[in-house]
């Protein structure tokens, strides 16, 4: 069994069943004055008199503060004291470096002040080499880890991932990463993504996001609390469904147009705002709220007091931590193999013994997590096996997923040779899945647009800027009332209900058309796409067996992206890995 299936099956056994309520506002160690570090660091042209700084929004309670002064090290801790914070998560450069200065001192004080502290990763140092996550996390967890006041959960300290670090690996890097530092330094971390998405879900052990700025950039009062409860709402069932933690983001304002151009700037209506958004944060009940931020100066998103607005917001996170305390914990529903009888994935399991499923490198769709959930026999490729002669055979391979995005590899050794492979396996009579997280399966290769999708039998249509029923796709719906119509003789389990086409969100089309395969070819339609006059935009997923041309004896199976995140999906995947063979 490869490094990464081992990594994968042992993330989905992370469970959280209770974690504790925590309030935790976002920290930063960087700035520095004359006085205690002999220089200005992170201020700019700061004139004490006119109560100005020209990299910051607001100015400072405390004027230009020091990070390392003990005494200012000590004021924050007794004002999250007073604001009802469990403690900070701390803005991490890397070893050594000025902005860790203080953060043994924050761990001192904040242990006096029964407060908690964790790191926020800002950034890989090589990016796309796990290893150098690796030393960054054993350094971190071997200087500050064991510190009673480092915040833990389950006995395992807490890494909160920026944005900009979860982007320098792949998630099948991070999964590598979690399950390495679980094995040098036991019981591992519990590493909160900063990104709201099912994988991340799967692969983390919560989700987060930074900042919803830009979500409510530009928009009235009235629509401050929808707005936010919209962000994290479908994230948190996932999280929910997965046990993993599940933190919101709330902040006072955001105004960066003194350090960047044009900027961005979100009210804050004098504190209304930001109680908008705490109401929501109430109603979603997560396991953490996150605030953004205690002290970034420079995006005007501090709570800590200030010469503007005083220590009003203090003061009302101290009012709603209170009734965030107060509130039971959420239901969790775990709900991995979805409206499927037990019997169901035995049967299936039965029908995969001693059968293999490759799957195509890059994975990370839903589909791939069900089969590991489902306990289906599968085998990890590598493009450099793909070419490999000899092994890329339905002998070897009863079935081949393609689970990735868009794009794929389809040169390795000489041009094209992964295309090769992929087409002569297919001619002897293998079985190709296509269940891709993007709209559209092997639309790219090598970076290039070739849309090669049909190139292995799979009969996907493209968008128009004039789309038909039943003979393209399109990039937004063209009609309104769209449903998916399940095909119940082939699903059982399915409900007779029809599924509403996705409201939101990623709505590019890409269907599966019988007119693209010969009358000959047995096709075989699970999901259709009607409108309301019952026309037919063909179908969302199915299943073709050739029985004539290049491809005769091969059988592919496709199912569309959006599909897979819905909650019946668990249906959909069943019957595909049941019919395929």
């Amino acid at each position: 069994m490869s490094e990464l299936l081992k990594a994968l099956q042992a993330r989905a056994k992370v469970r959280y069943e209770n974690p504790p309520r925590k309030v935790l506002a976002f920290y930063y160690g960087w700035y520095g004055n004359p006085s205690v570090s002999g220089r200005w660091l992170h201020w700019e042209r700061v004139d004490a008199e006119r109560k100005t700084i020209a990299t910051s929004t607001h100015y400072p309670q405390l004027g230009a503060y020091d990070s390392s002064d003990p005494k200012v090290i000590e004021q924050h801790c007794r004002w999250a004291r007073e604001a009802g914070l469990d403690g900070f998560i701390f803005s991490w450069w890397g070893k050594g470096g000025y902005e860790e200065k203080p953060l043994s001192q924050l761990l001192q004080s904040a242990q006096q002040h029964r407060l908690q502290v964790c790191i926020y990763y800002e950034a890989v140092p090589e990016p796309g080499n796990p290893e150098t996550a690796l030393a960054d996390w054993e350094y971190i967890l071997r200087r500050y880890g064991a510190h009673p006041a480092y915040l833990k959960v389950d006995g395992k300290p807490v890494i909160f991932v920026y944005a900009r670090a979860m982007e320098q690996l792949s998630m099948s890097q991070w999964a590598l990463v979690l399950a390495e530092i679980a094995r040098r330094s036991p019981p591992g971390v519990c590493a909160i993504a900063d990104r709201l998405d099912k994988t991340a879900c799967r692969i983390f052990d919560g989700v987060h996001t930074y900042n919803t700025a830009g979500a409510l950039a530009g928009k009235p009062l009235e629509q401050v609390e929808a707005t936010t409860e919209s962000q994290f709402r479908e994230a948190f069932q996932q999280a929910g469904a997965l046990f993993r933690i599940r933190c919101a983001t709330v902040i006072p304002g955001y105004d960066d147009t003194k350090i960047r151009t044009p900027g961005l700037a979100v009210a804050r209506y004098e504190g209304r705002s930001y109680r908008e958004q705490w109401e929501a944060a109430l109603r979603l009940n997560p396991d953490w709220v996150l605030i953004t931020s205690f002290n970034e100066w420079h995006e005007g998103s501090e709570i800590e007091p200030s010469v503007e607005h005083g220590d009003r917001y203090l003061k009302l996170t101290a009012e709603y931590a209170r009734q965030f305390q107060e509130l039971p914990p959420a239901p969790r529903m775990a709900t991995p193999l979805t409206a499927l009888p037990p019997d169901a994935i035995t049967a299936l399991r039965k029908r995969w013994q001693g059968k293999t499923i490759g799957v195509l490198p890059d994975a990370s769709s839903e589909a791939f997590f069900w089969l590991i959930e489902a306990g289906l026999p599968i085998a990890l490729l590598e493009w450099e096996q793909v070419v490999e002669p000899g092994r890329l055979t339905p002998q070897h391979y009863e079935a081949l997923v393609y689970a990735g995005g868009e794009s794929y590899r389809a040169s390795v050794r000489q041009p094209n040779d992964v295309d090769g492979a992929l087409r002569a396996y297919l001619q002897a009579g293998g079985r190709l899945l296509a269940l891709s997280y993007q709209p559209f399966p092997f639309y790219y290769a090598d970076g290039k647009a070739v849309g090669d999708a049909r190139r292995f039998g799979l009969p996907i249509a493209g968008s128009s800027p004039n789309p038909q029923a039943g003979t393209t796709g399109f990039e937004q719906p063209p009609v309104p009332n769209l449903r998916f119509f399940w095909n119940r003789t082939l699903m059982p389990y399915a409900s007779a209900e029809p599924t509403p086409f996705p409201e939101g969100g990623d709505q590019r089309w890409r269907p599966m058309l019988r007119s693209l395969v010969s009358p000959e070819d047995e096709y075989l339609p699970l999901i259709t796409l009607r409108d309301g006059q019952g026309r037919s935009w063909g179908e969302g997923a199915g299943i073709v067996r050739y029985r004539t041309g290049a491809l005769k004896g091969a059988a592919v199976g496709y199912a569309w992206f959006r599909l897979l995140e819905m909650p019946q999906a668990p249906l959909l995947l069943e019957a595909l890995f049941r019919l395929i063979l």
